[in-house]
């Protein structure tokens, strides 16, 4: 407890009794509690709290730390979107292939010239000519339409379809091959791009490529084609037909759907539903925050959506669209069987869906479930409508087109709705607390168990020291906290394999990434463990301005863009041994006297060459030393040296400035001195030996030596400082000479001129 005393109250004087703070300034129970935390925080905290921190995350709390992790992604690892397209295009397509095999039971003629664009979801291009063409289609039970009234052959048609497919697998093929053979940094990463893209390109094509190929196997009861009239049923030319189509069919139908399982397959996680779910959301966050890409390579975006029961639903839709297309190319003359192929998956996957929700967002098995029921009610008013037992009125002509209108326009409303509703959560205007997408939460980690999310923490705690150590500068590369780190998760390795944790696998990668990372940098960084701790505190206040020292190097680089690479590297190494040489700016130094030279060199009065060339003042470059205003960053490495020669200057004022004074305080002390005693009279012979000009005359061609009486004829060339300073030194002692002449004998008598001339 502290206690203040005011100096206003009570002076000087010390209080009987301490005086405690007023009660109003007191500070509460939290506040108290928080600045208890923030010392602990302050004293455990370590440099990976502090790039934590750098990047705004924080563990405090629980979740939180998770949540933000979460919340701030760079790379989208949501799949909003992409799962509600799939939905609303699988059932406009489901429509599509419904209402083809519908144009021979029939339904309403005023229904399907209404739907009839419909197709276009199909691609079916024949059917649209057909329903687009006037007088061409006929709505009797088993009509055929000749094939002459098709604007379009189906030989060409066909020839299309197959074209097309084959030049998108040849172009991925040498994409494929191209990536190989260049070799570049993010080859993963494109081979990953270029099979996402595929993969859904194969999902949206998967039903209007079958309904092409569906087509050929199609016979009139005269024995044709009914594509193609002209061409007899199992002919050379059909049996070629169908073997194309089975062949393009078992790749995309059988082998895709097979391959898709394997990946998926290799990276299940776990056979626990919690735990799985985990999984994901700790890879989402890991590629969303671009510390590892596993998410992405693994292609994680084929069952990322679903839930562990249903991992496998993409594979599972390949299935069935085949089993939808075999139905609908070989059951044409058995519309009732043909129904009941489309019915029974449909009511099954329906069951299912009730018991085991697919999708990991609840809304979206919503969507799901009203996707397949009305499908399965499209299906059994087509089994009823082709059944011999069909003896109700709701299924006949007149009713139809009501049943038909309700079913697909309550699909369009609750679609509709559903998308709004949807979007509005994802963009965050609609219940913005819960995210749409499960993320790393506190409500979601919830169902973890605690050693899980625990291991969880330290897996993305160290993917973002391994990611801050790998793109710094190995010299300057954290490599202690990558030590720290190491030593961290291999405990958390040894105690998950124990617990039997299914997390210890990732636990394992991340320990040998550190491992290798540590290895690769500690070499070569200043933190490493070889070096004194007292440089890694040097590398911690380098590292603190460095952003300004390079800001200030590519300044220099600017300044110098003239110059050759060697000379700007012959400056700066010989600046740095100036600045370790006399890099103490307020060490003691004798002042350097160069004001005469730089007046006679700079001064425009007194310099011949300035004279000459008619020159007022200098013209180069001018820097006011004494501007003191000017910021040291601005300056950059010149600022010591200006300072320098700022404080050289003003010791040179204050020395002219002294030297003055005593130059008057001289000049004052010979008005003192009588006339007779002043040099230059005939009272003395020994004065004369002050008179200048007869030195002059008989010292003339006589060589002299320093401190030499002849050497004062020099002396009378030197500036007035000069002078000054060697009268301070000399004068004293003959003054002092001729004040004892002067107390102790009486003035000579004068002297004759006969002396005078032998003087």
């Amino acid at each position: 407890m502290t206690y203040r005393v005011t100096s206003d109250d009570y002076g000087d004087a010390m209080p009987l009794l301490q005086v405690t703070t007023a009660p109003s300034e007191r500070l509460n129970f939290e506040e108290l509690r928080q600045r208890q935390r923030a010392r602990i925080k302050e004293e455990t905290s370590t440099d990976t709290d502090g790039i934590l921190l750098e990047r705004g995350y924080d563990d405090d709390i629980d979740g939180e730390f998770l949540l933000k992790a979460s919340a701030k992604q760079k790379r989208r690892t949501v799949l909003v979107f992409h799962d509600a397209f799939f939905l609303i295009i699988d059932f406009l397509q489901y429509y599509a292939l419904i209402m083809s095999i519908a144009l021979r039971w029939p339904w309403p003629y005023q229904w399907l010239m209404i739907t009839k664009f419909a197709f276009v979801f199909n691609l079916d291009i024949w059917e649209v000519f057909k329903m687009f063409t006037p007088g061409v289609y006929d709505t009797a039970i088993e009509g055929f339409i000749d094939s002459v009234h098709i604007v379009i052959g189906y030989r060409f048609y066909f020839m299309l379809w197959c074209v097309g497919i084959l030049a998108v697998t040849v172009i991925y093929i040498g994409l494929y091959i191209s990536m190989n053979y260049q070799k570049r940094y993010n080859l993963l990463m494109q081979i990953a791009r270029l099979q996402r893209i595929y993969i859904i390109l194969w999902q949206v094509f998967a039903i209007p490529i079958g309904v092409a190929l569906g087509k050929v196997f199609h016979c009139t009861p005269a024995g044709n084609m009914d594509v193609h009239n002209d061409t007899a049923c199992y002919s050379a030319e059909h049996m070629t037909y169908m073997a194309i189509a089975m062949v393009i069919a078992f790749f995309l139908y059988v082998l895709l759907p097979i391959w898709m399982l394997a990946k998926i397959h290799m990276q299940i996680f776990s056979l626990k539903s919690d735990r799985h779910e985990g999984y994901l959301q700790l890879k989402e966050a890991e590629y969303g925050h671009s510390l590892d890409t596993i998410w992405y390579l693994k292609l994680y975006h084929l069952f990322s959506s679903f839930k562990l029961f249903w991992v496998y639903y993409r594979p599972i839709t390949f299935f069935l669209k085949l089993l939808l297309i075999v139905a609908y190319a070989t059951m044409l003359w058995y519309p009732m069987f043909q129904m009941i192929i489309f019915l029974v998956p449909l009511v099954i996957l329906f069951i299912i869906f009730l018991i085991k929700r697919p999708f990991r967002v609840a809304s979206f098995n919503f969507q799901l479930l009203i996707n397949y029921l009305c499908m399965i009610v499209l299906a059994f008013m087509g089994l009823f409508q082709n059944s011999p037992l069909n003896n109700t009125v709701f299924f006949q002509t007149e009713y139809l087109f009501s049943e038909l209108l309700a079913i697909n326009l309550a699909w369009v409303l609750f679609t509709g709705l559903w998308f709004i509703c949807i979007s509005l959560r994802n963009f965050g205007i609609l219940c913005k607390r819960y995210p749409l997408w499960p993320r790393m939460t506190s409500r979601g980690l919830d169902k973890l168990d605690e050693d899980t999310r625990k291991y969880m923490r330290a897996i993305l705690r160290g993917r973002i020291v391994l990611e801050k150590a790998l793109s710094t500068m190995p010299l300057f590369s954290p490599a202690h906290e990558v030590a720290r780190q190491i030593q961290v998760i291999n405990a958390y390795c040894r105690e998950a394999e124990f617990l039997g944790d299914p997390i210890h696998d990732t636990l394992w990668d991340l320990l040998d990434e550190l491992i290798e990372a540590h290895s690769r940098i500690a070499p070569t960084s200043l933190f490493g463990s070889s070096m004194k701790s007292t440089i890694g505190d040097t590398a911690k206040e380098l590292l603190k301005v460095l952003p300004d020292f390079k800001k200030r190097l590519a300044q220099r680089e600017y300044d110098f863009v003239l110059m050759t690479p060697m000379k700007r590297r012959i400056l700066l190494k010989m600046y740095c041994i100036g600045v370790f040489m006399n890099g103490k700016a307020d060490k003691a130094r004798p002042p350097l006297d160069q004001s005469d030279t730089v007046q006679k060199l700079y001064n425009p009065m007194e310099s011949l060459v300035l004279k000459q060339r008619t020159i007022e003042g200098d013209d180069g470059f001018y820097e006011d030393l004494n501007d003191v205003t000017v910021d040291m960053k601005e300056m950059g490495p010149a600022f010591y040296r200006h300072q320098k020669a700022a404080r050289t200057q003003q010791n040179m004022i204050v020395i002219t400035e002294a030297e003055e004074e005593e130059e008057a305080d001289e000049e004052e002390e010979e008005e003192e001195v009588p006339d007779w005693m002043r040099p230059g009279t005939h009272l003395s012979g020994i004065s004369s030996l002050y008179d200048m000009d007869d030195l002059d005359e008989m010292m003339m061609g006589i060589p002299s030596r320093q401190n030499s009486v002849g050497s004062a004829a020099s002396r009378r060339h030197r500036p007035p400082s000069s002078m000054s300073r060697l009268s301070h030194h000399s004068r004293p002692s003959s003054r002092a000479s001729i004040n004892d002449d002067m107390t102790s004998s009486t003035p000579p008598p004068p002297i004759k001129e006969d002396d005078e001339s032998l003087a």
